[in-house]
């Protein structure tokens, strides 16, 4: 079992950063792999070769005009599946080997296809929901327009992603979501079922989404509400809510 080690964490512009010695790098559980300005990135005690300069069609000065703050890592899932993770967002740590405290309940979680990217079981809008844990993301997206029924809009945004490109959602809303039997809400907009002109991915994302055989994405917002483990080795998550 590796030692426990920490980080700063913090959510910023409804982003995950964690302080690297390579600098400010977006916690991505979202992205299967890492890449930073340097080409190395200097996580849990080691320095392991990542991709430099970025990847998936994105340059790490695209990516920070898109965030609003200048951003010279991403850390994906081949690092941090490496050990368990307590992500403490309102106690601004980020612990790598964490242990869990005795008699935490766990719960399992799934995988997208052909990944590590943690797939979690939701209740929202009254159904059931699969979707992709992406501290990599803005906001959050569903698949159908059963899980916004009932739900006003809350206005449009503006979204950036590697794979989908601009997004301009004319209408998003605020969903609260039920998590290992804790409540918590995330602004969310059904997933584009168009293809942007500036796209990597062949489908659009609802297309990918159903393809993988998920429901949607949730991304960080929520954190702060709760302490956070994950343990990839076994696929399991806890959740203790903050005060």
């Amino acid at each position: 079992m590796s030692m426990p080690s920490s980080a700063t964490l913090s959510l910023q512009n409804q982003h995950l950063f964690v302080d690297l010695l390579e600098g400010r790098t977006l916690v991505d559980t979202g992205a299967p792999f890492s890449a930073s300005t340097t080409g190395r990135l200097t996580y849990h005690g080691e320095t392991h070769p990542v991709t430099a300069g970025g990847y998936m069609g994105f340059t790490f000065p695209k990516l920070s005009q898109a965030i609003g703050l200048e951003v010279h890592g991403l850390l994906g899932m081949e690092l941090l599946k490496q050990s368990s993770l307590l992500f403490d967002v309102q106690g601004q740590t980020l612990t790598t080997g964490a242990i869990l405290p005795a008699g935490t309940t766990t719960h399992r979680y799934t995988v997208a296809p052909m990944s590590d990217l943690p797939v979690f079981e939701v209740t929202m809008n009254q159904q059931l929901a699969r979707v992709i844990f992406d501290t990599g993301a803005q906001f959050g997206y569903i698949v159908g327009e059963r899980f916004t029924r009932g739900h006003d809009s809350v206005g449009p945004f503006h979204d950036f992603s590697p794979m989908f490109g601009d997004l301009h959602l004319p209408a998003s809303f605020n969903l609260p979501f039920t998590l290992a039997g804790q409540t918590f809400s995330e602004r969310i907009a059904v997933a584009p079922a168009v293809i942007n002109a500036d796209a990597q991915a062949p489908l659009s994302m609802a297309g990918f989404l159903q393809m993988i055989g998920v429901d949607g994405i949730i991304g960080p917002s929520w954190l702060p509400k709760a302490k956070l483990w994950l343990n990839p080795a076994n696929r399991t998550f806890a959740l203790t809510p903050n005060a």
